[in-house]
């Protein structure tokens, strides 16, 4: 798939930009939404897509802080801006000097913030249908009266112009003029960015690399909250997952935290301790879900709003607003490490194969990467793996492309993958895998989901937006996506009960075909095993503990498993394994004890 273009947006976009949507398979943390066959390009070009979305969101909240505290949309302004950490002001500020003076004007005058996005050229009336918006519109301006509702924003947008001449905006004149949408990347305050996120949202592997064995020390930028930490990043022959050299008599060539010789026997840790265990890495390969996407709702929520919910905001902007550390795969972390950004318990399959053998240590790859199909996996992102077939450990590898085979922005189905399509590419995958993989390795194929469970829970409910006035329900925050052509699924975040129906019949019917592959095709170094995603597992146990299904469900974006949902589903996944191929547990580790005493925690992550 071919690379996003940036779209940085409006104040403190850089926080917002992915608040609706998870990315390409080459996406970055500055766009909204699939492009390529994700995004509907036509929809995003004619109403403003992405910058639109973002703006509406972020005047939407200032309109709303202004009204909490009881301020002037100026000061409301200047809050939201001081919220931010201090990398990410400057860009605010800048963004501020640019539409700031209109925003302020239009929303002192009681327009909504939809109009005013429109006003300064950063939304757009599209050429046939009604105009799209977050927020309700005034009475009189509501849907049925598009020509009185054209008119309006006309005159909006002259008295735009007027105020860019008067503050000296050159910015907003030049964009009002030709009305085409800001390149933001053009920007001098964004330069930069655009050009490192650019490099490492392209290539999915760390961009802090130095022997480039495709695994770092640097937590985020698909560092070591994504693989486990290089503990010698100078040394390409030392990095977590490899066969111990010389026993690690000396050095500790796998990163495990395990190194050096008993005095007593004369021989390496390594081999009193490691060897003959069944020593597995884990990998997941995948999208968003795989990844953990996760936006704070406290972003998107004024009440819950203040400086502490943004303190960990530059490291969730740089993991591409994912939280591998977290997630039911690769989790190593507490959450509370993060809070109050992401709350809930941690458990994953990571977690539970260190607990069974301490010699696992830091041997993981999270390669998830939002907005992945069967197309760009088997194209990019399946080379990414770090994996020799000689010198490594074998793994367990959880394959999971969840939704966007049949999710894009587009109406209907013809952007959908085809079963055929669904099948040549993962077995274009799994054949690269195989190559590069060590013998013994298994790897679980899993189904795509039945989406139709979101809409069904999160539809009547109110979305982190609209919790100041209750306006703005899910309902309202699919529609709108769907009408800007962003949203992430038209087909399961749909009011539309045919859509939700159709989508999910061709979502089954890409699962019959990972079981085809897993009954019918044949792979020299690893087996295969196919399983459904099952979130009404989950909300089973969930609902034993009191709980409700939507209490499970990302509450901004309204589309991912959340962290307690992660945490469930690891059990879930957990147990299915165990009960269908038990085989592929091993036991545990007897020497877990003398490797806890001797070495702690063996250098942490």
């Amino acid at each position: 798939m071919p690379s996003t273009s940036f779209s940085l947006l409006l104040a403190s976009a850089v926080f917002f930009s992915h608040t609706v949507t998870a990315g390409t398979s080459r996406a970055n943390p500055f766009s909204f939404g699939p492009t390529a066959r994700g995004q509907s390009t036509k929809l995003a070009d004619d109403s403003g897509g992405s910058v639109c979305a973002g703006c509406a969101i972020v005047v939407g909240l200032v309109d709303q802080l202004s009204q909490l505290y009881n301020s002037s949309v100026d000061h409301a302004l200047e809050r939201l801006c001081n919220y931010l950490p201090g990398e990410i002001k400057p860009i605010c500020k800048r963004l501020i000097e640019v539409y700031g003076a209109a925003v302020i004007e239009f929303l002192e005058s009681k327009e909504t913030p939809d109009l005013a996005c429109h006003a300064i050229g950063l939304c757009k009336m599209p050429a046939a249908g009604d105009m799209c918006h977050i927020f309700p519109l005034p009475p009189s301006q509501r849907y049925g009266n598009q020509r009185a509702l054209s008119k309006h924003i006309y005159r909006l947008r002259r008295r735009a112009r007027a105020i860019a001449d008067e503050v000296g905006s050159d910015s907003l004149s030049d964009s009002l003029e030709t009305d085409a949408l800001p390149n933001f990347c053009d920007w001098p305050v964004f330069s930069e960015i655009c050009k490192i996120v650019e490099r490492w949202t392209d290539e999915h592997l760390p961009v802090d690399d130095v022997d480039k064995d495709r695994f770092s020390d640097l937590p985020t930028a698909r560092g070591s909250s994504w693989r486990g930490k290089d503990c010698d990043d100078i040394s390409k022959d030392t990095y977590p997952g490899r066969r111990p050299r010389d026993g690690d008599r000396v050095l500790d060539s796998n990163c495990n935290g395990i190194s050096g010789m008993d005095r007593e026997t004369g021989r390496s840790y390594e081999e009193m301790w490691c060897n003959g265990t069944q020593q597995f890495g884990i990998v997941v390969m995948g999208d968003s879900i795989g990844a953990h996407f996760h936006i704070p709702p406290a972003w998107l929520n004024v009440t819950e709003m203040n400086e502490a919910v943004f303190q960990h905001a530059i490291f969730a902007l740089t993991n591409e607003l994912d939280w591998p550390q977290l997630s039911m795969t690769t989790g190593h972390f507490n959450a509370s490490r993060w809070s109050p950004a992401i709350q809930g318990p941690m458990d994953s399959f990571y977690q539970r194969m260190v607990d069974i053998n301490r010699c696992n240590h830091r041997d993981f790859q999270n390669i998830g990467v939002n907005g992945a199909r069967s197309s760009s996996m088997a194209e990019h992102i399946v080379q990414t793996l770090a994996r020799d077939h000689d010198n490594d450990q074998p793994v367990m590898m959880i394959f999971e492309l969840i939704g966007n085979d049949v999710c894009n922005g587009h109406p209907g189905t013809s952007h959908m993958t085809t079963p055929e399509e669904f099948y040549t590419e993962q077995l274009k995958s799994l054949r690269y895998i195989d190559a590069h993989l060590p013998k013994g390795s298994h790897i679980t194929l899993v189904g795509l989901a039945d989406g139709r469970v979101l809409f069904n829970n999160m539809h009547d409910r109110v979305h982190p937006l609209g919790a100041l006035r209750n306006n703005v329900k899910y309902s309202d925050f699919y529609t709108y996506l769907n009408c800007l052509g962003v949203s992430p699924c038209w087909g399961w975040m749909n009011t539309n009960e045919t859509a939700r129906n159709i989508t999910t019949e061709r979502a089954f019917l890409l699962n019959e075909q990972l079981e085809r592959i897993a009954k019918t095709e044949h792979f020299e170094n690893f087996d295969t095993y196919y399983t459904a995603y099952d979130i009404e597992a989950a909300a089973a146990i969930w609902a034993k503990q009191g709980g409700e299904l939507w209490q499970l469900i990302e509450p901004v974006d309204g589309f991912h498993a959340n962290q307690i949902g992660n945490a469930l589903g690891t059990q879930v996944f957990w147990n299915k394994v165990m009960e269908d191929r038990p085989g592929w547990l091993p036991s545990a580790n007897p020497h877990n004890n003398d490797i806890v005493q001797h070495f702690k925690d063996q250098g942490g992550y």
